[in-house]
């Protein structure tokens, strides 16, 4: 049976085909035998993997298909808000197995060499060895200015990147060499990735077409820090078909500057007139410090000329910062300009909260959260997995009444177990507390395991599938072995998706019925092939292998979509009151920056929307529904005390905002908010966003699973909170 290349993504599947081809044509007296076995198969599979790696690149700078299906259901299975993370990892991949495949590949043609083997000698300057030093050389630059992106100016960065598209075609050049011109038949790499490039191209052309606006300047401000740091804030005025969400970005280019696209967070609610970026300025030449220049020299002015200046603007792309159906809460952090999405999103909340009357909104609030809470105790009387209710059907059943604790007496609890687990961890009684401390951490943390051995069932669906297809297709015979080694991976993946479907899944829906359908149909399957290779000797034919395929393809995307989707469901828009929207319960804002200007800059604009929400809601009722807080950690004492008297100076919402002169305890902010929850609310879900640096990120994360682990411990399992980055 003939294989088609570009069909299967899987290396060892090539690989094991050139080993079948070596170990017929080389002779066992031949030269370094074993290099000539093993080196050829290990170079044709890391060739494949670095196609594979090629094909999925181009989808992930998709930006307007990525930014079309943020809202789709693909969102909630694929994580199209890390696409750029994704991007990112996959040209690493592939220039560490394409670094690694050079070094072993002049390793083995130079032992041949020096042994005297003119052939391998001459393998060297060959068209295909120069197209392929060429493609070393463009990845080890396109690699290099990536690693220092952030220390060169961004348009040379951006400039070098198109490379990559020069590689694509020189790969494409690489095996139509002279030999494959002459006949000789070689796996051709255009059918790897034409069709994925040619995507690209079509959601390029889309971006250009039909996403690009020209727009005006209404008005601008430049921002210097005096710790050296400057920002530049555009307002521009809103073009009609431009819908963007919280979260998501815009290209901007002037032309009196270049001709180049340069991407920015969009500061302003998605209801506003006007379109807002703050942009933090990098570097001597660059865009921002020529922006900057041209804005400070007219504001210096008697006249400023800028409003007559034309901005082209392309977008929005990106997902949106947060989906805010399902949680009741929001605790929104930003760092430095990091501030600008969660600005967004602080906005739309407001905008929203305005649309509404305070008294009557709140008291439907208290209503649904009632309403919600007595739908999710329902629900937990009828958790439990297929396995669980068939087996309760064969027992009387006896309700338990559930017995609800006060809330200030839970809130009391909770810092009882608090100062319980700071005792135990006291180097004093480690020694008398462990088999304490190892049973309540195992039953904190059982749940988490789980989530992990859950997630590695689709990369078991994975290969089981891969090797299912790749085996039954390759033109090598297959051996006893690898028919007993894939039936055994087969029949273990299959009993991982039986258990957990059967008696791990909440049967909650039509699915895991279907799910409990290809438990039953498993061993049929599994003895049909058996029977298939033990009487016929034969593999499976092709319209058995796409049975196969979509037999085991359900099991894993079943597991994969379970493993992603959020653990905990709030209900929350699935309960509707008449004439509540489903909007946020509160929303909290904070931000960190180590610049007092920029934060001096920036407050009027948190002051207006905020005084508005005061002025319709009380300052009360507002506390309720948004809270806003801004630390600064610049070290100028008068730049310091001029915004402390700016802020003493205004009225209304300033007394609401709360301004601190000194880092933000993230420990200690995330536990208020769980204990709050806890003391004024029976059970909450809450998402913890930021948007910053990564190390900054994963300290937030640490903090947050550490809270997790408190709150499983302390047994308040109610109250869940998600995490996301951007």
């Amino acid at each position: 049976m003939k294989l088609c290349h570009s069909s299967i993504p899987c290396p060892a599947h090539f690989a094991l085909r050139k080993l079948d081809a070596q170990l017929t044509n080389v002779p066992e007296t031949a030269n370094r035998y074993w290099w000539k076995i093993i080196a050829p198969p290990l170079e044709f599979g890391s060739m494949h993997a670095i196609l594979f790696q090629m094909a999925l690149i181009p989808l992930t700078m998709a930006r307007f298909s990525i930014a079309s299906l943020c809202d789709s259901f693909l969102n909630n299975i694929l994580p199209l808000n890390r696409a750029l993370r994704m991007h990112i990892h996959l040209g690493y991949t592939m220039i560490f197995i394409v670094f690694w495949a050079v070094i072993f590949f002049f390793t083995f043609f130079g032992l041949l060499c020096s042994d005297g083997e003119e052939a391998f000698c001459e393998k060297f300057t060959e068209e295909i060895m120069i197209t392929g030093y060429c493609i070393l050389g463009f990845l080890l630059l396109v690699g290099f200015t990536s690693y220092f992106r952030h220390s060169i100016p961004y348009e040379i960065f951006y400039a070098i990147h198109h490379v990559v598209f020069i590689m694509y075609f020189v790969t494409i050049a690489h095996t139509l060499d002279v030999e494959a011109r002459t006949g000789k038949e070689r796996s051709q790499t255009f059918k790897w990735f034409t069709s994925t490039l040619l995507f690209y191209f079509c959601d390029r052309a889309a971006m250009h077409l039909n996403h690009k606006y020209s727009t005006k300047l209404t008005s601008s401000a430049v921002v210097a820090g005096t710790n050296g740091s400057r920002m530049i804030i555009l307002k521009l005025q809103r073009p009609i078909l431009f819908q963007f969400k919280a979260g998501q970005y815009a290209f901007l280019r002037i032309r009196s500057i270049d001709n180049h696209w340069h991407p920015f967070s969009i500061a302003s609610g998605p209801e506003s007139e006007e379109l807002e970026f703050y942009i933090e300025v990098h570097g001597k030449k660059s865009w921002t410090t020529q922006l900057w220049d041209i804005l400070s020299d007219e504001n210096k002015g008697a006249q400023s000329n800028h409003l007559h200046m034309f901005v082209e603007v392309m977008g929005p792309y990106g997902t949106s910062l947060v989906s805010t159906d399902d949680y009741t809460h929001v605790l929104s952090l930003g760092s430095g300009t990091g501030i600008v999405p969660v600005l967004s999103l602080f906005k739309q909340h407001v905008r929203k909260m305005l649309a509404l009357d305070p008294k009557v909104y709140l008291k439907e609030l208290e209503h649904r959260e009632e309403r919600i809470h007595q739908v999710q105790l329902e629900m937990e009387k009828r958790k439990g997995s297929i396995a669980t209710k068939l087996g309760a059907t064969c027992r009387p059943r006896h309700s338990k009444e559930v017995v609800i604790p006060r809330h200030d007496q839970l809130a009391e609890s909770i810092k009882d177990s608090i100062d319980k687990h700071e005792r135990l961890f006291r180097l004093s009684d480690i020694r008398k507390n462990m088999a304490a401390l190892h049973g309540e951490a195992y039953q904190a943390t059982r749940s988490l395991y789980g989530v992990v051995l859950l997630c590695l069932a689709p990369v078991l669906g994975v290969i089981v599938l891969g090797l299912t297809i790749s085996w039954n297709t390759t033109v090598v015979d297959l051996t006893s072995s690898m028919f007993w080694s894939l039936e055994c991976l087969t029949v273990i993946f299959q009993g991982v998706f039986c258990f957990v479907s059967v008696c791990v899944w909440n049967s909650n829906s039509m699915t895991n019925y279907i799910d409990l359908v290809f438990c039953i149909l498993a061993p049929f399957v599994d003895w049909y092939w058996y029977i298939v290779y033990e009487e016929r000797n034969m593999k499976l034919t092709p319209n058995e292998l796409i049975l196969a395929g979509v037999f085991h393809t359900y099991m894993t995307l079943r597991l994969w979509t379970r493993a992603v989707r959020p653990r905990h469901k709030s209900w929350k828009k699935h309960v509707q009151i008449e004439g509540t929207p489903n909007s946020l319960n509160c929303l909290e804002m904070v931000w960190t920056t180590r610049s007092a200007s920029q934060a001096s800059k920036i407050l009027p604009d948190i002051l207006v929307h905020y005084n508005a929400l005061v002025d319709a809601w009380g300052s009360k009722n507002a506390q309720k529904v948004c809270r806003v807080s801004i630390h600064v950690t610049d070290p100028d004492p008068v730049a310091c005390a001029l915004l402390q008297s700016e802020m003493m100076e205004t009225t209304t919402a300033a007394n609401e905002i709360q301004l601190t002169f000194g880092r933000l305890d993230i420990a200690a902010w995330i536990q208020d908010h769980t204990l709050r929850m806890i003391d004024s609310h029976k059970r909450s879900y809450s998402l913890l966003a930021f948007c910053g640096s990564p190390k900054l990120a994963h300290e937030i994360h640490r903090h947050k699973i550490s809270n997790d682990m408190i709150t499983a411990i302390t047994g308040y399992k109610r109250h869940q909170m998600e995490f996301v980055s951007e």
